[in-house]
Order: structure tokens, then C-alpha cells, then sequence
């Protein structure tokens, strides 16, 4: 591993994020146009660690769904998988989003509240299988516990985190680059909120997240991602295709609310959401079509699909 550690200024509003491939990490700090530069110190002096993992999986065979070049849809899923929140449906959540996947065929998945063990060994297998023509892959960026500065475990033991799996046709495939980091701005408890993001070749930027529950901190901790991070991860991998936020942000849209989720919604985006606090956001390359509720039985939150088409 090589490590790369930034301090950050005092006035930046996320800590660090770090480059990954293959489960290497290298953590980046960030310099903004217009913001003063990160001054670089030793590890000891700025303790964080993260644990991120990624893979992309070349196409398994010929035959399977032809991939249009203008539909694209989005699917997020909490699937409240950690074993110990009430929503905890014993593992079937994960049947039930694999259902969901079959059903709905995105190209992007965003996954929230789930196992590390649960997108290697099912989501995205299951993904991939309905893709065989495609390039795919899955990005998983664990929580952070208070207590040990390392990855939140779910109650089995494995890690605990967030996801973003996509695909891409086989013939604009040049590679992904993966990104996963933790917000400064966090409440008192142990599991530390963060988020992963994928460049996927030249055709989507993906991201997911799933924010605190006290809602002056997850607006303080999206604006870090929909104005600081997202904007400076695309500049940084040089990519300027269309871009897909989604999450269970848990803030909802409300027009009285000062913390109403429509202010972290940035100049030349969209966002959609299901009535509650799952959002997906998009570029305005993106134009909306439909969206909907998709049923997973067991647990307190629906799928929430939004179709798109490209301009």
C-alpha cells in the first residue's frame, strides 16, 4: 500500500478520500481553484483509515440484453442488512434487491446499509449475469467506526458500508477509476458516514452515500459530496460525461424546511426522489422519464428506480 496524507484547512467540509484499485489505497487530499493548498504531513499527525474495495469484471459472453445507447436508469436500494437495526430482515433483504436488479436491469446501482460479503458474493454477481455483454463493476466503501478509526462491522463481522455497482457496453469500455472517503462533519455515534463513487469509463460518474440521521449534520455532510467532492473527483479523472448521485440521504424535500434536501442540489442537476429520504440526482445531460417504487419485502424502505434518457 502507499499512503498519501493530506491535512485538510480547517474550512474544508470533508476529510479525505481515497483513490482505490484493487483494494489499494492511496488517500488524496484536495485543492480546489481559489482555495488555499492542503499542506502535506506525516501519518501520525492525521489518523484516519478507510478500507475501500473495488473491481471491475470483463464481459462473460455474447448473447445477453442488448444495452441501449440512450435509455439509462438508476436504482437505489437500502437494504438495512447490518443485523442490528430493527428494519433487519435475517439476510433476505439481499434476495429481495437481487430481485429488484433482475427486475429493473439499471446500469447503476446505488446500495445502502449493506454488508461488504453481500455486493462480492450476490448483488453484483447478479448484476453482472444480467449484462453478460457488458463491462461491470462494484465499488464499496465502509463506514467508519468512532471507536477503532477502522471499518464498521456488521453484526456477522464483515465490514459495513455503502456501494455503487454500474456497467458499461463493451465498446466504450476504457477502464473505471474508484473512489471512497468520510465527511468531517459527523454526530456523536460510533458508525461514521461516507461515501464511494466510481468514474466509469468515458460514459457515467457515479455516486452513492447514506447520510446522518440528525438533519443539520447530513446536509452539512451532502454538500460536502454534491459541491466539493463529486465536482473536484470528475475534474481530477478529467471526465465529462453524465453524472448519477444517489443515496438515502435522510433529508426530504420540503419547502419550509431550511433543511429541505433541494438545497444540495447544484446549478445543472436534477433530483428525484421517493417522497421520503431516498434522492437521485442527476446531470441535466440526463433527462428525466419516469420514475418508480419497487417493493422489497422485509424492510422499511422501497427501491426507488428513476429511468433517464441521454441527449
Amino acid at each position: 500500500m502507499h499512503h498519501l496524507i493530506y491535512k485538510q484547512d480547517a474550512d474544508s467540509i470533508f476529510s479525505n478520500f481515497c483513490l482505490i484499485s484493487s483494494c489499494c489505497i492511496y488517500r488524496l487530499g484536495v485543492s480546489f481553484a481559489g482555495s488555499r493548498r492542503r499542506r502535506l504531513i506525516r501519518p501520525s499527525q492525521y489518523q484516519i483509515s478507510l478500507q475501500c474495495c473495488s473491481k471491475s469484471f470483463t464481459p462473460k459472453k455474447s448473447g445477453g440484453k442488448s444495452a441501449s445507447s440512450t435509455v439509462f436508469k438508476a436504482l437505489q436500494l437500502n437494504l438495512c442488512n447490518s443485523g442490528f437495526a430493527k428494519c433487519y430482515s435475517k439476510g433476505k433483504a439481499v434476495g429481495e434487491g437481487n430481485s429488484a436488479i433482475s427486475l429493473t436491469t439499471p446500469h447503476v446501482v446505488t446500495l445502502n446499509e449493506i454488508c461488504l460479503q453481500d455486493i462480492q458474493n450476490s448483488l453484483h454477481p447478479t448484476f453482472a449475469s444480467s449484462w453478460p455483454d457488458d463491462h461491470t463493476y462494484y465499488v464499496f466503501q465502509p463506514a467508519i467506526d468512532k471507536r477503532t478509526n477502522g471499518a464498521y462491522k456488521c453484526k456477522n463481522g464483515d465490514q459495513y458500508g455503502i456501494a455503487v455497482i454500474g456497467r458499461v457496453a463493451a465498446s466504450k469500455w476504457s477502464g473505471f477509476k474508484a473512489y471512497g472517503g468520510h465527511y468531517v462533519a459527523q454526530d456523536g455515534g460510533n458508525e461514521q458516514r461516507s461515501f464511494a463513487c466510481a468514474a466509469a469509463s468515458s460514459d457515467h460518474f457515479a455516486c452513492t452515500t447514506h447520510l446522518n440521521t440528525t438533519k443539520a449534520t447530513a446536509m452539512t455532510q451532502c454538500k460536502a459530496l454534491m459541491f466539493e467532492a463529486a465536482p473536484y473527483l470528475k475534474t481530477s479523472t478529467g471526465f465529462s460525461g453524465s453524472t448519477v448521485v444517489g443515496g438515502d440521504l435522510n433529508l426530504k424535500y420540503d419547502r419550509g424546511d431550511k433543511y429541505n434536501v433541494q438545497n444540495c442540489v447544484p446549478n445543472g442537476y436534477t433530483r428525484k426522489g421517493d417522497g421520503s429520504v431516498q434522492q437521485i440526482t442527476f446531470s441535466n445531460d440526463l433527462k428525466f422519464k419516469d420514475s418508480s417504487k419497487i417493493s422489497v419485502p422485509g424492510i422499511d424502505h422501497p427501491g426507488w428506480l428513476v429511468d433517464l434518457t441521454r441527449t
